[in-house]
């Protein structure tokens, strides 16, 4: 990080553990204004760069961008942001996207933890199961998309060896994306005790694999207290490769409130220069 026109900006990874897995975030802290947030955050190359729009006690808003497009809602700049800012623990923040739901968010230590500050039920639809992924295992949980600012189809895999082996195609998600209306696909599966395994393919990274999802790992979790869970779920999300995988929680509060989590890890603060 060098001098530059922007404000101060914070480097760190998300729903890591320790200096390993997640994903590198980027939090630019507001200062002089970037002329085109864009195209810096397609040369910081980061999957998501979040820009402090506006800034008030216990209250921020931000815009975020992956390296090629604008996001309507982000989970991991959603919990970077209050480390970025050191917020003190266990003190609720509301932040929130410019064209995105509201979430309240807290530090508890090395993670911290963020829930959708509506009440309103999710709005949901079923789908078909796309056949490029493979044969439905699960007749009686059918694909379902979650409509919200980002939408995406998931889908209940039988165990997670069955989507392990999913051999899905980049192309062929951007098209099912295309078709649905969505942002993503999800695939999840039991793994263990309390735990579950979980791959997303997004647009943000043009249908590539990503290695955490706040948002759509949320979604699982809505999905599951729909369905009787209650308690909390380590989640692991991404390639086999561990130093590469996403290491997520889910609380499923008893009323059935879902709370995401994730270690947020700082690796450098200081000033961004702007291409």
């Amino acid at each position: 990080m060098t001098a530059g026109a922007s404000g101060s900006a914070w480097w760190g990874r998300v729903f890591a553990r320790g200096t390993t897995g997640g994903n590198h975030t980027v939090v630019v802290l507001p200062g002089e204004p970037v002329g085109d947030p864009a195209a810096l955050a397609t040369a910081l190359d980061v999957p998501d760069t979040a820009f402090v729009t506006s800034l008030a006690p216990g209250s921020v808003v931000l815009r975020t961008f992956s390296p090629v497009e604008e996001l309507a809602q982000c989970l991991q700049t959603s919990l970077a942001v209050l480390t970025a800012l050191d917020v003190p623990d266990r003190t609720p923040w509301h932040v929130r996207h410019e064209r995105g739901e509201p979430l309240t968010v807290h530090r508890e230590g090395p993670v911290t933890w963020a829930h959708q500050a509506t009440t309103d039920p999710p709005v949901l639809e079923e789908a078909p199961w796309p056949g490029f992924v493979g044969a439905d295992p699960a007749a009686s949980t059918p694909p379902v998309i979650i409509r919200q600012a980002r939408s995406r189809l998931h889908l209940s895999c039988a165990d997670a060896g069955q989507l392990a082996a999913a051999d899905i195609r980049a192309g062929d998600v951007l098209d099912l994306c295309a078709r649905t209306r969505t942002s993503g696909l999800v695939l999840s599966a039991p793994d263990g005790p309390d735990s579950l395994r979980v791959r997303v393919f997004t647009t943000s990274l043009t249908g590539a694999e990503d290695s955490a999802t706040g948002g759509a790992v949320l979604g699982v979790g809505t999905l599951a207290a729909l369905a009787g869970r209650r308690g909390d779920l380590r989640v692991c999300q991404g390639p086999q490769d561990p130093a590469r995988q996403g290491q997520l929680r889910l609380r499923v509060e008893a009323d059935g409130s879902v709370l995401l989590g994730g270690e947020v890890t700082t690796l450098m603060t200081g000033r961004l220069a702007t291409p």
